[in-house]
């Protein structure tokens, strides 16, 4: 089966931060099912299982899924030959608690590279079967697990109920470093809804659970998602302190920090203004002339980060040379999700060379590819939970995947992929049965200048602002789609053009009033409206669009903030 990772938020240092990649992957998926015979099921209660001999394997058994269970991020692959190896001796010693804990660490391989529908159902079906006898330590780990599963398919609400569940079932019998990976679950299913202060509480519990342990990996990875928390959370100096620790702990221990641990660093030090120095921690990346050799994680951000420290100093020559070997590290390695926000750094690199055209291009197409590459995300999710589940609710939950896809993610408008699947289907309808059809393109005037006098973060708030505006404008009748950048289409189905023009001026008014300088002091905003409608020789989507669009540049030609139409 081909599926296409999703990105998983981001958190640090072999935790769950993998750079979204949007290769497919064309190689078979490992069958792993459950066996479910009574003769591995249950353990015999005679002959061979109650030997000393027998128990002495069992308790060694148990002891080395201890220590596989917690094999570091980056070493995942390097723990699916000897967890089949385990689930082997496992089964021909007939313990089913313990294949069934050989299988987890296989699927948390397999989930980890991508692989998440061979992964869910794993994990699911082990999660049943857990529950099913009681099996504490077992549905712990399932637990974690499927929030890391639901985690990576953008699910928030489920990682949550399931790594709270994974907490709740630790108890005093189980180590502290299993304590302290689930507590770890938990605090990243925190970070996502933004509960700093839980999310703080928990990492830190799980940081003297891990002082008290021999486990070095740990507490980086803890040290790191802690740094990573407080630089979500806006706080620069308290993200540097901890940074600060973890550089400490790594150079006391003789561990070479690896680019994710690096680009926490250097990200605290953006925020404090600090750029030579975030250029000074990233440099065993920029200077390193081989990076074929390194694993992924991380070298694409700081990568990105290290172009942005080199932009900020004013090294724009640097700064492009930097940016151009992330875009070909994420080519090579397929690292969609850096790849396209590399697109936004190189938009902000032309504006600091003033080639504000190339600039704005360069937006635009960040724009339409984040939504493209989110569009991609959803459906692949969809699939997956389909394959997973099988179920009535996982049937609905993979319809609304679907729709979600379907709408632009900055705006929650529909997109022009909607457009694409439903206007034609529209149009067809109309003509069989002689309706009124029009539609309209809106543009925002002189867009450009609010990215570039306001910031982006705003020029976000104002398309969010109008797309309220007219999704209001088309509740009772018609719907509105961005079509991409600051363009927008209203479709008024029914209404003829006199009609769809009157109710456009009222959609123009409503703009113009609005206080746009709550947003930002000073800030003002008008749009421009082409509108037409359905008539002989032009019933197609491309033909009523295309006129739409030239009674636009009519509109904008005259002066802007104004309606243009067939009928003037």
């Amino acid at each position: 089966m081909t599926e296409l990772p999703p990105p998983e938020a981001r958190t640090k240092c072999h935790s769950y931060r993998s750079a979204m990649t949007t290769s497919r992957v064309t190689h078979a998926v490992p069958q792993l099912r459950v066996i479910s015979t009574a003769a591995v099921d249950d353990p015999p209660t005679s002959g061979l299982a109650t030997t000393a001999g027998t128990k002495a394997r069992l308790d060694q058994l148990a002891a080395e899924l201890d220590l596989l269970e917690m094999v570091p991020f980056s070493n995942t692959e390097a723990a699916f030959a000897p967890a089949l190896a385990l689930e082997r001796r496992a089964r021909a010693l007939g313990a089913g608690d313990l294949q069934r804990r050989a299988q987890l660490v296989q699927a948390d391989v397999l989930d980890r590279k991508g692989k998440h529908t061979a992964a869910g159902q794993l994990i699911k079906e082990i999660n049943d079967w857990a529950e099913e006898r009681g099996q504490k330590h077992l549905l712990a780990r399932s637990h974690r697990l499927l929030a890391m599963f639901f985690d990576s398919m953008g699910d928030m609400p489920s990682a949550w109920t399931h790594a709270v569940r994974a907490v709740e079932l630790v108890d005093d019998t189980m180590s502290d470093r299993l304590r302290a990976d689930h507590l770890f679950g938990l605090g990243i299913a925190l970070v996502r809804t933004g509960a700093w202060d839980a999310a703080r509480e928990r990492y830190r519990t799980a940081l003297q659970l891990a002082e008290g342990l021999d486990d070095v990996h740990l507490r980086l990875k803890l040290l790191n998602n802690l740094a990573w928390l407080e630089r979500e959370a806006g706080d620069a100096h308290r993200s540097m302190e901890i940074a600060r620790r973890m550089e400490s702990f790594a150079a006391n221990h003789h561990v070479e920090l690896d680019a994710a641990c690096l680009d926490t660093i250097a990200h605290a030090q953006l925020m404090l203004g600090k750029y030579v120095e975030a250029e000074r921690t990233l440099r065993p990346i920029i200077e390193d002339t081989d990076l074929t050799s390194r694993d992924s994680e991380g070298v694409a951000e700081a990568l990105r980060t290290a172009a942005s420290a080199q932009r900020l100093q004013g090294h724009t020559g640097s700064a492009q040379a930097t940016l151009d070997r992330c875009a070909r590290f994420c080519e090579e390695r397929g690292i969609g999700l850096i790849r396209v926000e590399a697109l936004q750094e190189q938009a902000q690199l032309y504006a600091e060379q003033g080639d504000y055209e190339r600039a704005y291009q360069q937006y635009i197409d960040f724009h339409d590819a984040d939504a493209a590459l989110r569009a991609a995300e959803r459906e692949a999710n969809a699939r997956t939970l389909q394959a997973v589940f099988e179920t009535t609710e996982a049937r609905r939950e993979g319809e609304r995947f679907r729709e979600l896809a379907l709408r632009d993610a900055l705006t929650g408008l529909r997109n022009r992929r909607f457009v694409e699947n439903d206007l034609n289907a529209r149009l067809v309808r109309a003509v069989e049965e002689n309706d009124s059809f029009s539609v309209a393109l809106v543009d925002l005037d002189h867009f450009k200048l609010v990215n570039d006098s306001y910031s982006h973060a705003t020029g976000d708030q104002v398309l969010c602002r109008v797309a309220d505006i007219l999704a209001a404008a088309t509740a009772e009748s018609g719907w509105t789609a961005r079509m991409g950048g600051e363009e927008f289409l209203l479709v008024f189905p029914g209404d003829a053009i006199d009609e769809a023009v009157a109710r456009c001026d009222e959609v123009r008014q409503a703009v113009e009033s609005f206080p746009w300088a709550s947003i930002s002091p000073g800030l003002t905003l008008t749009v421009s409206i082409g509108v037409t409608e359905l008539q002989a020789g032009r019933t197609s989507q491309s033909a009523l669009l295309g006129q739409a669009d030239r009674n636009l540049y009519a509109a904008k030609y005259s002066g802007r903030n104004r309606v243009a139409s067939d009928l003037a």
